[in-house]
């Protein structure tokens, strides 16, 4: 198995405000209790993956970071999965008083969601 497929190489991140817009724009949308996710297909043969992680939404950087490592890990481990999709997650209002376990159980919904209504072909 080569473990360099499943880096998340800058190609796979959203960079600029283009990005993002393009996919804010038409975007189609899944959510629970703790995440959006915005997704619109992309040219490119790959996914790519930006996060918005709202400071209002969790108050410390600790907070934020973990959960952006969880995003960052799940999509790494399945970005072979995910056909041509440009991905922005955003965290939710409830996503505070969540327990660490239930965030990995609604990311890992999310992405089982996402993947049920998009299968990579």
């Amino acid at each position: 198995m080569n473990h360099s497929s499943y880096n998340f190489r800058r190609e796979l991140r959203l960079l600029s405000a283009n990005d993002y817009s393009h996919v804010f724009d038409k975007a189609f949308k899944i959510h629970n209790k703790a995440f959006t996710l915005l997704a619109r297909t992309n040219n490119l043969n790959h996914p790519r993956l930006g996060l918005v992680i709202a400071k209002k939404n969790l108050k410390f950087a600790h907070q934020r970071n973990r959960v952006k490592r969880a995003l960052r890990e799940s999509f790494r481990l399945q970005q072979a999965t995910i056909a041509n999709y440009d991905l922005v997650i955003l965290t939710r209002r409830d996503i505070a008083v969540l327990s660490k376990t239930d965030i990995i159980r609604l990311r890992d919904d999310l992405f089982a969601r996402f993947n049920k209504r998009c299968p990579k072909d």
